[in-house]
């Protein structure tokens, strides 16, 4: 079965559109590239902050969580069962069967 060929001109105007893209994406990984290379030396500091706990203040984080502790009830377990069977009855309907 014979393939169908464009004429000359055509396949240069091709080659010539994809030469184009292929200039646009080497030039975008470059971009890239230097972008990640800048950013490593930060991204090293901030994790070698983050573990020996440089980054937040370790007495006010300390405090805070301990504020969040108090704030939050907890729940009782009777009230939560209680709830529960009530949510349960009141979801079924009600239904005479002889």
């Amino acid at each position: 079965m014979p393939a169908p060929i464009c004429a000359l001109p055509e396949q240069q105007e091709i080659v010539r559109l994809l030469d184009e893209q292929f200039t646009v994406i080497a030039q975008n990984e470059r971009e890239i590239d230097a972008a990640l290379k800048r950013s490593e030396a930060p991204r090293q500091s901030i994790l070698k902050k983050a573990f020996s706990g440089q980054l937040v203040p370790q007495r006010s984080h300390q405090r805070s969580r301990q504020r969040s502790r108090q704030r939050v009830p907890r729940p009782n377990p009777r009230r939560t069962q209680s709830r529960h069977l009530q949510s349960q009855a009141e979801t079924q309907p009600d239904i005479d069967c002889y």
